[in-house]
């Protein structure tokens, strides 16, 4: 059997298309001073939030064991083990507004996502609640705070002035560098030093690459000179016994400036609204000059097995005429994968998801009581429908295989070679004979129509609802592809679209040569999309 059809089973437990995203968050809404104590209505908000937002990953009890951990690079934290990566005290723990801050913008370079959609009282109490997870980094309880003052040289890590960089004292910091960091970011900051490197898990790890400007933690002078002195825990970077004060000073403004504002700010995606124009046509094929008239948005992508040759921006843009809507898609991909006949082939996708809710739900694949509306475009089927269906004898030729009976066809008759799929009888191609349109060969559209009610639910719409036409093209290591549907739906299987109405939205695109699939791929947050009316 071809790969699709090996996928039929796989498909009813398929995991989620769309996981959690890495961003950042606005500085001016990072936390204050002085964080509000613990109250019991105030953990307990916590704990409902840590249940919708966060155990996917991080597990029911914080132990990193989530059901979509395994689809993820970096791991998720194991909240019950302390072991914080963004530390600032001498004794190596996160202080609230540490904690705080990453729920805030989340984790650059890994998947954890920013958090816009919540209050900052929601915020404080998912810093509550994780503290209360971890009793050995807390051993006070939920009060107890890492930037506590204690004996001897514990509590926060004083912060000296920033420094002015002038040609003196940026050879110095240069000399800094390249003595204490360049055995590991390498001689440029570009992360070619040691590359055999694992964390504490024994997963293995690299080296950031300073220039790209994606940090753990915030790009500030404050926290990269805790991150040199403190190192982060759990990680090969260690804490510091060669640089503090004036010298750790010069050496964070010598990291911030391998990169600019200009680069940290790209890789920091923000919660947008894409317009969805009025006009009197819509196009329904990417090239189509009336998309020119449709103001591009770009947003930013991240891979969920972080990568560094990943593509970082995906552009979209949206037109409806009243009665149908269509999205356009349009990122770069060095490679043109369209088969997925051989184990070791994967295709490139591309996907919308919806929610009706302007606060959405978990962007895992939604949640019980609030569901996501998917649609999906494949590669390989856009080229079955192009050329010839893409049958396991197109790249095996006159290959032994399995022969069952067809109804249909006399027994003399019956192929030893060259029994394509399209010949056989659906009950013996056990996915197409349970009408899964993944394994159906006769399925005519290159997209799919989905729908999912939590991490793990997937399902496809009926193939008589099945009503997303979409169109790819490739050239110039560029893909495009246009979605197009009707807005009323019509049928319970699809998501009602109105002119005038506001939906949440976000993308994610699968790089089959880099081994994307199911929920391995790039996604975008949250975003809206605003239907004019």
């Amino acid at each position: 059997m071809t790969r699709r059809y090996r996928a039929a089973c796989a498909y009813a437990l398929a995991c989620g298309i769309f996981l959690c995203i890495p961003g950042a968050y606005p500085e001016d809404l990072l936390p204050p001073a002085a964080p509000p104590p613990s109250t019991p209505e105030l953990l307990e908000r916590g704990g409902l939030l840590f249940a919708k937002e966060c155990a996917a990953c991080h597990g029911a009890e914080g132990r990193g064991d989530g059901p979509a951990a395994y689809l993820l690079y970096p791991k998720p934290r194991n909240l019950v083990d302390g072991d914080f990566r963004i530390v600032s005290t001498w004794e190596r723990l996160p202080t609230d507004q540490d904690l705080f801050a990453t729920i805030s913008r989340g984790m650059p370079g890994s998947a954890m996502p920013p958090t816009p959609q919540l209050s900052a009282e929601d915020r404080w109490g998912l810093v509550h609640y994780v503290k209360s997870l971890s009793p050995r980094a807390w051993p006070g309880g939920i009060g107890a705070s890492g930037a506590a003052a204690a004996a001897g040289n514990q509590g926060l890590i004083a912060v000296p002035p920033v420094p002015e960089l002038t040609q003196e004292t940026r050879e110095r910091a240069a000399k800094l560098f390249a003595d204490g960091c360049a055995a590991c970011h390498g001689t440029t900051g570009r992360g070619d030093g040691q590359q055999a490197q694992f964390d504490s898990d024994g997963f293995p790890t690299r080296p950031r690459d300073l220039t790209k400007g994606i940090y753990k933690g915030p790009a500030t002078h404050e926290s990269v000179y805790r991150r040199i002195v403190a190192g982060i825990p759990g990680t090969p970077m260690p804490m510091s016994d060669w640089a503090s004060g004036e010298q750790a000073a010069l050496l964070a403004q010598y990291v911030l400036e391998l990169s600019s504002r200009e680069q940290r700010a790209a890789y920091e995606p923000r919660r947008e609204t894409l317009t969805a124009f009025r006009s009197d046509h819509i196009p329904g094929h990417p090239d189509s000059r009336e998309w020119q008239s449709a103001a591009p948005l770009s947003l930013r992508i991240t891979p969920l097995w972080w990568r560094d040759d990943s593509a970082d921006r995906v552009t979209v843009r949206a037109m409806h005429d009243g009665s149908e809507i269509a999205i356009q898609l349009v990122w770069t991909d060095a490679t043109n994968d369209h088969t997925a006949i051989r184990a070791e082939d994967f295709r490139d996708a591309a996907a919308i998801q919806m929610s009706p809710n302007t606060a959405p739900p978990f962007i895992g694949m939604g949640a019980k009581d609030s569901p996501v509306n998917i649609w999906m475009w494949k590669s390989e089927r856009q080229a079955s429908l192009e050329t010839a269906f893409q049958d396991i004898e197109t790249v095996y030729p006159n290959i032994g295989i399995d022969s069952y009976p067809n109804p249909e066809t006399s027994p003399l008759e019956q192929p030893a070679r060259h029994a394509l799929t399209l010949k056989s009888a659906p009950v013996f191609v056990t996915g197409w004979g349970a009408r899964n349109i993944v394994s159906d060969p006769t399925y005519r559209l290159s997209a799919e129509d989905l729908n999912a009610r939590g991490f793990g639910t997937l399902s496809a719409c009926p193939l008589e609802h099945q009503a997303i036409a979409a169109i790819g093209r490739y050239d110039t290591s560029t893909y495009s592809v246009t979605f197009k549907r009707s807005l009323r739906s019509a049928n319970d299987d699809q998501l009602d679209l109105k002119p005038g109405a506001t939906v949440s939205i976000a993308f994610a695109v699968w790089d089959g040569s880099n081994g994307d699939r199911d929920g391995k791929k790039s996604v975008t947050i949250w975003h809206e999309l605003k239907i004019q009316p």
